[in-house]
């Protein structure tokens, strides 16, 4: 383990997936005993847009708008992790509010279904119907302060998974209007077959049974048989989706299943970023965001958003260069 996560690692508790209730309802006391992220005074969140899924239901999304947001600036659709089970919609606020402060794009994060009381393809079609609502004239007033330009999809473990699954939905219909997507260390194997969930079976933050639980919970049937939007690693033909930016992390049970899914990537043609941080955990981004991997990550998400939103590149801070008198 990478010694900057020692610590972080020791001290993390357990996460009760086997009891996605008592989990939530765990995340919940924690997020109300500390003080919430401090935002950028140049940042307004709102919370009120919702779109309809394919059942009906109205998906809710949290939206951050920076102060310099041009008409025509990109966005990027975030999707949180939490196996599939749980998590919401604000807790990577801090993340996104750098993302659409610091880019100056809007950023949109979606508060999908969780499984086990909603399994696939719930979360999924709530995802696909948020991305799809930002390309739609139909849908556009519940995202209308947004900008016109190209829309990126990511997310960490299990959202990374949904981005990814949405890519080849997507790309099966004929829609290209996503310019890119951000997969961080993603969990998209539901047959837990890559010999990383073997050598990192008991690894930190997320191990191998929370794996195959969170698959039962999210795919339950349906796991013997995936389809590719349920596990994208089902898939087999992954020609003509989006430019990719893929982070593993070393200590990670889905390792391998990241790195075998970027390496299909660009063997099927598509423009791929890989990257695998040695020695880190699953989640690492999250769980460490100030250890020097993590800052290397993020920095790479960033400028990885930036490309594929079409952004320029920012311009060099001015260097100061000293002038000998003689």
């Amino acid at each position: 383990m990478d010694a900057e996560f020692e610590a972080v690692v020791a001290n993390f508790p357990p996460l009760q997936f086997d009891d996605p209730a008592a989990q939530r309802a765990s995340f919940a006391e924690l997020r109300a005993s500390i003080e919430p992220p401090r935002l950028p005074p140049n940042l307004e969140v709102l919370v009120d847009r919702s779109v309809r899924s394919a059942d009906g239901h109205q998906v809710e999304a949290r939206v951050y708008l920076p102060a310099d947001l041009s008409a025509h600036s990109p966005t990027l659709v975030w999707i949180h992790g939490g196996g599939y089970v749980v998590g919401t919609a604000d807790e990577d606020d801090s993340l996104c509010a750098r993302i659409a402060s610091e880019l100056g794009i809007g950023v949109v994060s979606v508060d999908y279904r969780l499984a086990p009381e909603h399994p696939y393809p719930a979360g999924f079609e709530d995802c696909y119907a948020v991305v799809t609502a930002l390309a739609s004239a139909g849908e556009s007033a519940q995202f209308d302060r947004l900008g016109d330009g190209n829309i990126v999809i990511g997310g960490g473990s299990a959202g990374a998974g949904l981005a990814a699954a949405v890519a080849l939905r997507l790309r099966d219909e004929g829609l290209v209007f996503v310019t890119g997507q951000i997969l961080l260390y993603p969990f998209i194997d539901s047959t837990l077959g890559f010999d990383s969930m073997r050598r990192y079976a008991d690894g930190a933050i997320f191990n191998a049974h929370d794996a195959e639980v969170c698959w039962r919970h999210y795919l339950g049937a349906q796991r013997s048989a995936p389809a590719a939007y349920a596990s994208p690693s089902a898939t087999t033909n992954l020609v003509g989706l989006p430019p990719a930016y893929v982070a593993a992390a070393g200590a990670d049970c889905l390792h391998d299943e990241a790195i075998d899914y970027a390496l299909r990537m660009i063997r099927a043609g598509v423009s791929v970023e890989l990257h695998s941080f040695p020695d880190v955990p699953h989640g690492f981004t999250g769980v460490a965001p100030r250890t020097s991997a993590s800052k290397r990550a993020l920095s790479d998400l960033l400028e990885a958003v930036r490309r594929f939103g079409g952004l320029r590149e920012a311009a060099p801070k001015p260097v100061l260069v000293a002038v000998s008198e003689e």
